[in-house]
Order: C-alpha cells, then sequence, then structure tokens
C-alpha cells in the first residue's frame, strides 16, 4: 500500500513540462488527467466528472466540471494560483502554484498536473487534506514551475497514514 501511494503522489501530482503549442508571452496552460482511485483495491481508472475550481490571487478565476477528467486552462503568468480538485464526488486535493515570478516567454509555459483523487471514506475526514498536496514554485535556475519535492513526499505520507486509519474506521465507501 505504502509503495502505491508513494508512486501515485509522484507519478499524479508532480507537474511535467513541456512545449505543447505556442502561446501568448504572459500565459501558461494548465492541463492535465484526473484518476480516480480505489485506495482499498489499489487500483486507478479515468475520473468522470470532475469538479475544478480555480482561484487566482486568493478570488475564484474559474469553475469547472471536466469530462472524464481532462482539463486544460489557459492562464496569466504573475498570479498565485490555487486549484481545487474533487467537488463532492470526491475528497478534495488543492494545488498551489506560485506564477508570479514567471517572465514573459514568446512561446509561454506549459504545466501538466496528473492527480489522483478517491472517494469519501465513510466516518473519517481527511484532515491532511485541508492544506494544499503539491505546492509548485517558479524555479529560476530552471526557468520553470517545480513541485515542492519534500513538500510533497510528507504530504504523501500524511495521505498514506490518514487513509490507513480510515480503511480501520470507515471499513468502505
Amino acid at each position: 500500500m505504502r509503495n502505491f501511494l508513494i508512486a501515485m503522489a509522484l507519478l499524479l501530482a508532480f507537474p511535467l513540462w513541456a512545449k505543447k503549442r505556442e502561446l501568448a508571452e504572459d500565459k501558461f496552460i494548465l492541463t492535465g488527467k484526473i484518476y480516480e482511485m480505489d485506495i482499498f483495491n489499489e487500483t486507478d481508472k479515468e475520473a468522470g466528472e470532475v469538479q475544478i475550481v480555480i482561484y487566482q490571487n486568493r478570488e475564484i478565476y474559474v469553475s469547472f466540471v471536466g469530462a472524464k477528467g481532462n482539463y486544460e486552462f489557459v492562464l496569466p503568468i504573475g498570479h498565485e494560483y490555487e486549484v481545487w480538485f474533487g467537488g463532492s464526488q470526491y475528497v478534495n486535493k488543492k494545488v498551489y502554484v506560485d506564477a508570479r515570478p514567471m517572465k514573459k516567454r514568446k512561446s509561454g509555459y506549459e504545466c501538466v498536473i496528473d492527480i489522483g483523487l478517491f472517494k469519501p471514506i465513510a466516518n473519517y475526514e481527511f484532515a491532511c487534506l485541508i492544506d494544499h498536496f503539491v505546492k509548485v514554485r517558479w524555479d529560476q535556475e530552471y526557468a520553470q514551475l517545480l513541485p515542492d519535492y519534500e513538500y510533497c513526499d510528507i504530504k504523501a505520507r500524511e495521505l498514506q497514514k490518514a487513509i490507513k486509519r480510515a480503511k480501520k474506521v470507515g471499513g468502505g465507501y
């Protein structure tokens, strides 16, 4: 179980960068897939309709229900973003993206964040997910947004412990 959760956190929560298409110099694409994890059977599949809410500088910027877990948003650089994945069908996960120090670039940027969600478990609250699950910041040396790997590892371990407790308390979905 531990290896499954850590692999899911590393594989599904960290941004990857690649040039996808030409964008305005002051924009970046936030895109990805959302997977539904079955924490009892340690399997995953592409999620169905998932609500995504993006806050820009702590105000709602856009809210969206993604078909089959796919999403894509073009966002302006120079702002902080908090992205909430899940809605009422899943235990919500939040991602923090600090795009304030990003510099304009002729082709723009792309940030791919694939994330794994799971259904709520009866009689259990995932307090470890109140804070951001992933934090992404601009790295001047690499000229891209990069995750805080230490933070993400801590959050993955906290979630692993919480899921273990939830299975004992809730026994199922």
